[in-house]
């Protein structure tokens, strides 16, 4: 027979943050060779900048929308346009991140 678990007891479940990203990058992190930091900087730059764009297109589409009177689709545009954000804002912790360790790596502290 299963037993019921009662949600105080369960294990709370939460969305990963830009803070969650950048804490479990600097916990692992040691010098990062410069050549692979550049390399990494430009991939995830990429990255932002697609998501950035994404997340503009999304908040034009969405005030286009909502111009028009269109509560249906702003509802249906409101997650995805939120979660480019974030993750546009998860790229910027992980360029941060990198910088850090840059700065770790010049200075030697850890």
């Amino acid at each position: 027979m299963k037993e019921k678990i009662h949600r105080s007891e369960a294990a709370p479940r939460r969305k990963r943050t830009a803070a969650d990203v950048n804490s479990h990058l600097a916990m692992g992190t040691g010098p990062v060779p410069e050549r692979v930091r550049m390399e990494l900087k430009r991939r995830v730059l990429d990255i932002e900048a697609g998501y950035r764009e994404v997340a503009q297109k999304m908040g034009q589409l969405y005030m286009y929308a909502d111009q028009e009177g269109l509560a249906f689709l702003t509802r249906y545009l409101d997650r995805p346009m939120r979660t480019a954000s974030e993750n546009e804002r998860a790229m910027v912790s992980i360029l941060d991140e990198l910088q850090l360790n840059a700065s770790r790596r010049l200075t030697g502290s850890k």
